[in-house]
């Protein structure tokens, strides 16, 4: 007897596990993507620190710039406490200065987290500048400054 040669039957479309196989597959590849994009808040959060700091920055720029006399006072923050029941007439203009700059530091810390607020005084340029920096580390994310130098319009030029 002679073998018989049987022909396959032509198989049309999907079987069901093979359709439910793809959809599997598909599923997870939109969900992926899903995630990837539907949690923008920690991009927000770190864009709203750094607007945060700028315009906390530019605030004390602003203040030195308004100064009249007085403006090293704003670099000489240490040992100053913010007091709210400061008395600018016995302070004079360096202290008084001093005393915005405390405060100044003082909202810096607690609008940002792990917030921290410098004012340096640079005399190497002509004319002296002042160095205002901003610095932040948000969780998850690396530490940030923004920093923003203010011309001293009373030093005179060289």
């Amino acid at each position: 007897m002679q073998g018989q040669f049987i022909h396959p039957v032509a198989q049309r479309g999907a079987t069901l596990a093979e359709t439910l196989v793809a959809l599997l597959v598909l599923a997870v590849g939109v969900i992926g993507v899903l995630a990837l994009y539907s949690n923008p808040a920690p991009q927000v959060e770190e864009a709203r620190f750094g607007e945060q700091a700028a315009a906390l920055a530019q605030q004390m720029a602003d203040r030195i710039r308004a100064a009249a006399q007085g403006r090293e006072g704003f670099a000489s923050t240490i040992a100053v406490v913010c007091q709210t029941d400061f008395d600018p007439q016995r302070a004079g203009p360096h202290g008084q200065a001093a005393q915005q700059a405390a405060c100044w530091e003082d909202e810096v810390e607690a609008a940002l987290p792990s917030g921290y607020g410098a004012i340096i005084r640079d005399t190497s340029t002509t004319p002296v500048s002042y160095v205002v920096t901003v610095s932040w580390s948000a969780p998850g994310s690396g530490a940030a400054s923004y920093v923003i130098r203010v011309s001293d319009p009373a030093e005179p030029a060289a």
